[in-house]
């Protein structure tokens, strides 16, 4: 029973998927007396079964009583987040139904507008409004004055002025995890795969055409004080036992002194700690690297976005693209490890830009803990590039991971009837566009069996990689047309056990090397197998030499055994058994 219910579209359940929003809201809420839960998507069950998701999860909210459902909203669920709202309003038309975050921020006016099983939209900062609203509705008589509040009155959409951004963000309570509810076997887990989240900000002051984030904040940057950090990181420390931590802000190092006044603290912990976070290369230098790796620094994300240096100025990110490999190379130096963002299909992008792009991604690719993360450009609403070719969009042919596919199919005519809430899921097609729709599985592809697409790569120039890519969409045209709606990791499994670009070396004397490294691949990716069941088989090499092995003709020629044990929460653990 919870006078207010959160829902949040945390797919897999894992804590740094939370929104730490909703979190913080839900806490607010509970200590002013309000009772709250929070639901996340992964109660429900598998998104690709979308009826039995969409049942489960209404019963389950309506076993909940709530007076108030409020919704945390992205991109790539808003069509099911929808979906869900009008089924519950449908079954009780008395509870009200509250939206926020992001996406329902940026389209607030087309869905109150159009969307009538949505009573309320909240825009920017809830923190200073939470209460106050959620209090009046839970006694039945709406707070129409609430800053930030959009809503219907007399047909007519009303949008109230935003609240005032929170100045000091020292001030904002801890958050109460016990609003985390985890399904039976689910807990925290420990180590840089599974990062707790600290909330360390908000905002980019930076103005980069396909982003929303300057929007949401007014590129107004804040970041907590040093000081608070460190004593939220003791704190989780000190009630879970966590010491590896994710902090969450799009740009933790733009304030250099505040970052080198928080490594300072770091280091004053009575227990060692490791810590990631997110970077702009324009805002990182040597001497910075040196001071956040000695205070436990471990990983970054780096948004790269483009190779080319036309196409940098182009969407407004302005990088000089000569300090890339050198930073890279210093941060391998460090023994820090990068996960690296690029995106490609954008409007005024030609085949050089991509073939640039390309080539730096390559280059990048072969540096030892370098992750490269690559994204089809996505018309988000609220940006420069979105509004820029609005009138000349189309529905996407494919989607970029920011989106994924959920449940579209399930709610292909609720999108259809609302374009301009779902701006997102619409491109403005370009020739190159099209011919580029499987870049991202070639990167992924380059990436999961590198010592074999370096191999390849040895065919081509330089700065002739696109060509080589072409080559692989050719080779493969068929599979990928079969594959195209699979999950990523299945398209991956797919491709390394039928990958017809691999063909290209078929004459060549390591084709048995080759082989094996894919057939190696796709029984680390899959995910096919049972709960409790096994793959086995034999290789030529042993699968820990690939992480340490560029060169497949230097891989050592052995018999070894792998066993994948799928484990009961679809994580594939390997087990080796060397044959001498």
């Amino acid at each position: 029973m919870a006078d207010v219910l959160f829902i949040t579209p945390n797919i897999e359940g894992n804590i740094h998927e939370e929104p730490l929003g909703t979190l913080l809201l839900g806490t607010i809420l509970r200590q002013n007396g309000i009772s709250v839960d929070i639901l996340q998507f992964y109660h429900f069950g598998e998104l690709k079964d979308f009826p039995s998701f969409l049942d489960r999860a209404v019963s389950m909210t309506l076993e909940k009583s709530p007076k108030v459902v409020s919704f945390y909203t992205r991109c790539d669920t808003y069509h099911i987040i929808l979906a869900l709202a009008k089924e519950i309003k449908a079954r009780r038309p008395e509870i009200y139904i509250v939206f926020g975050g992001p996406q329902s921020d940026i389209t607030a006016r087309d869905t109150v507008k159009e969307i009538p099983w949505v009573d309320f939209v909240c825009c920017g900062e809830g923190e200073t409004t939470i209460v106050p609203l959620f209090s009046s509705l839970l006694k039945g008589a709406p707070d129409y004055a609430v800053p930030g509040l959009v809503y219907k009155a007399d047909g007519e959409v009303v949008q109230n002025p935003r609240p005032a951004l929170i100045e000091n963000l020292d001030t904002l309570p801890q958050i109460d995890y016990s609003l985390m509810q985890y399904v039976e076997g689910r807990e925290f887990k420990t180590g840089m795969a599974s990062l707790f989240p600290v909330d360390v900000g908000r905002g980019c002051p930076f103005g980069c055409t396909y982003c929303s984030t300057k929007t949401f904040w007014g590129r107004k940057y804040r970041l907590k004080s040093p000081e608070q950090i460190v004593r939220e990181i003791r704190d989780f420390h000190a009630r879970f036992g966590v010491t590896a931590f994710v902090f969450e802000h799009d740009m933790f190092t733009m304030k250099r002194a505040q970052v080198i006044d928080t490594c300072r603290l770091l280091k004053t912990l009575e227990f060692p700690v490791a810590w990631r976070c997110s970077a702009r290369l324009d805002c990182l230098d040597e001497e910075l690297i040196d001071i956040m790796a000695d205070a436990g620094l471990k990983s970054l994300f780096i948004g790269i976005e483009t190779g080319s240096q036309r196409m940098q100025k182009l969407i407004n990110k302005n990088l000089k693209l000569d300090r890339v490999l050198p930073m890279m190379q210093y941060l391998v130096q460090k023994g820090l490890k990068a996960t690296v963002s690029f995106i490609y299909g954008f409007p005024e992008e030609t085949e050089e830009d991509v073939a640039q792009t390309i080539s730096l991604v390559a280059q990048i690719e072969a540096l030892p803990g370098m992750e490269i993360q690559p994204h089809l450009c996505t018309f988000l609403p609220g940006t420069e590039l979105s509004d820029r070719y609005a009138a000349e969009m189309h529905p996407a042919d494919g989607y970029s991971d920011i989106i994924r596919s959920f449940a579209i199919a399930d709610c292909a005519e609720l999108i259809e009837a609302h374009p301009s809430i779902f701006r997102h899921l619409l491109e403005y097609r370009t020739p190159l566009r099209s011919r580029l729709q499987h870049l991202s599985i070639f990167f992924k592809m380059w990436t999961n069996t590198a010592p074999v697409y370096r191999y390849l790569s040895e065919r081509y120039e330089a700065d002739g990689l696109l060509a080589m890519y072409y080559d692989f969409a050719s080779d493969n045209e068929m599979l990928l047309e079969q594959i195209k709606k699979l999950p990523t990791h299945e398209q991956i499994c797919r491709l390394m056990q039928e990958d017809r670009f691999i063909e290209r070396l078929k004459n060549d004397e390591n084709y048995d090397i080759i082989q094996d490294i894919c057939r190696l691949r796709a029984a680390q990716t899959a995910k096919a197998v049972e709960n409790g069941g096994t793959v086995t088989d034999v290789y030529c090499f042993s699968p820990r030499e690939l992480t340490h092995t560029a060169d497949l003709r230097q891989i050592k020629r052995r018999l070894t055994m792998v066993t994948s044990i799928i484990s009961a929460d679809g994580s594939v653990k390997m087990q080796i058994f060397d044959r001498k």
